[in-house]
């Protein structure tokens, strides 16, 4: 990490221009990525899961709102992607190859690798986050089982164009809807462009309650709940989650983790998944997700376009601020993208070592800033864009918990650093 001098007695001392002078907000952190839990959505979910209901009725407006053949749930976001994944390859038993985005979570290839299918990266545009069509279409030969659309952060890609791609080279395509459920291209939603959408309800997202579901557009592509167990309600790590995700709580919350991960000497990584998150799970047949999960989920899903007001008007403001700011630069959505979801706001320094202090700056100001796919590290020969992006972009907080003031701040701090820096 770049330092100018302010790493002191183990700690990194706030940059100029990021100490907050407001009375009052001294005990407030904002997260980097929430979406509002209530205790009501608590109450909710534990009597749905004494009822027994919960997990269908989520589970069917997910079909309903895409239009879909079926669908199924799973108790983490990689377990969605390996029962998609592994249903392709047994219809398509001669084909074993996967395209995925090089800028993306590495939950795809880690899916894959214990599949035991392969897989290859594909660049991006660094403009729009979108797939690099170019590179897409080079790409696809005649072991290529399926290409992975990747809405990162929401931005989506020209996912007509793609699907013309896969259905010419007879592949499949898997849309990836962790950040964009609800959203939209060229008055489509996304998620029925491809064979299949694979959701991600972890912490930070849209629908924050944990699990995964696969959703098929492909009548001959059939998945179920039906005679899978249910997981256990992960209660309380959603009512932590409901309590703590608030600023002035997150503040405790930050203060409290950052001790125990200094005594434990590891960051150890809370998630609101139900099941361990690092395997696709060998055991069969894999749970599904509980009543509790899917009631709360199911009341989240109404509140849906009420958040994504939230978060389009603060990437609004963020947009208005940095668009001609010298030294970072703005990320701009595909032509035809609407009900754009907003999750973060990506902002593409011009350096590794900017990117690294802004991001120190405006953690000192309670500012929750985080990096983006750092790891792995690509060949920049190979994929020139999303290696810059992969060393360059940090996201802003949107989530409905951020207020007039926290824009300002970020604002104000990430301007700092520009004037330190130029």
């Amino acid at each position: 990490m770049a330092s100018d001098g302010r790493e002191r007695a183990g700690r990194v001392a706030p940059a100029p221009g990021a100490e907050s002078t407001i009375p009052g907000r001294h005990y407030r952190a904002v997260p980097p990525a929430v979406t509002p839990l209530t205790p009501g959505d608590i109450a909710a979910g534990l009597a749905g899961q004494v009822r027994g209901a919960g997990r269908d009725g989520f589970r069917e407006a997910v079909v309903s709102m895409l239009d879909a053949e079926s669908a199924a749930t799973y108790t983490t976001y990689r377990r969605a992607l390996g029962a998609c994944f592994d249903a392709l390859a047994d219809r398509a038993d001669d084909r074993s190859t996967v395209l995925v985005p090089a800028f993306c979570s590495t939950d795809f290839r880690l899916a894959l690798e214990e599949l035991g299918l392969a897989y290859r990266r594909y660049d991006v545009e660094g403009d729009s986050f979108a797939a690099d069509l170019g590179a897409v279409e080079s790409a696809l030969d005649d072991d290529v089982l399926a290409v992975v659309a990747v809405n990162v952060l929401g931005y989506s890609s020209e996912m007509d164009v793609l699907a013309r791609l896969c259905r010419d080279a007879g592949a499949s395509l898997v849309e990836a809807l962790g950040y964009s459920l609800g959203a939209s291209y060229e008055g489509e939603r996304l998620g029925t462009f491809g064979d299949c959408a694979v959701c991600n309800f972890q912490q930070g997202k849209p629908i924050p309650v944990g699990g995964g579901m696969v959703v098929s557009q492909d009548p001959g592509l059939s998945f179920s709940d039906a005679g899978r167990p249910a997981v256990g309600p992960n209660v309380a790590t959603l009512a932590g989650y409901a309590a703590f995700s608030r600023p002035r709580m997150y503040h405790l919350y930050r203060r409290g983790k950052a001790t125990l991960d200094s005594i434990r000497g590891s960051d150890g990584r809370i998630t609101t998944h139900p099941g361990s998150k690092d395997d696709v799970g060998a055991d069969r047949p894999l749970a599904t997700m509980s009543d509790f999960q899917g009631t709360v989920a199911q009341r989240v899903l109404t509140r849906l376009d009420h958040h994504r007001h939230d978060r389009a008007r603060n990437a609004s403001c963020y947009t208005d601020a940095f668009r001609s700011c010298p030294g970072v630069r703005v990320v701009t959505p595909v032509d035809g993208l609407s009900e754009h979801q907003h999750v973060r706001f990506p902002l593409v320094a011009e350096s590794e070592a900017l990117r690294d202090d802004l991001c120190v700056a405006l953690e000192d100001a309670g500012i929750g800033a985080s990096k983006l796919y750092e790891w792995p590290p690509l060949a920049t020969d190979r994929f020139p864009t999303a290696s810059r992006l992969k060393r360059r972009t940090i996201t802003l907080p949107t989530h409905p918990f951020v207020d007039e003031q926290d824009r300002r701040t970020a604002v104000r701090v990430v301007r700092a650093v520009l004037r330190r820096s130029g």
